[in-house]
């Protein structure tokens, strides 16, 4: 990918991500991600609904001061998960995150 390239999907991504992003915190660091929540990761609570379920988040490698590690953890939406995967192509701009409740 070319340095255009990489500088104009970097800047489509920002303007995506600021447009609907929503606030997620790794460790100590609060950046702003686009997360979207995984239907198939959703355990039923009483009466049937589920109280929350996984979520994937996507978010500028750049924004992070590290990349986060499985088991470590976040924080959206005033819950706690841990990051079960995390997915990063070589050369990539953006990374892929998936996050489970901590409490399952």
């Amino acid at each position: 990918m070319t340095a255009a390239t990489a500088s104009n999907l970097a800047e489509a991504f920002r303007e995506h991500r600021d447009a609907f992003g929503v606030s997620v915190t790794f460790g100590e660091r609060e950046i702003t991600a686009i997360v979207a929540e995984a239907e198939f990761g959703r355990e039923l609570a009483a009466g049937g609904f589920a109280e929350t379920g996984d979520i994937q988040c996507k978010t500028l490698l750049t924004d992070l001061p590290a990349v986060p590690t499985i088991g470590s953890h976040a924080a959206y939406n005033g819950r706690t998960f841990r990051v079960q995967s995390v997915a990063i192509q070589p050369g990539s701009l953006i990374g892929e995150f998936t996050l489970r409740p901590a409490k399952r």
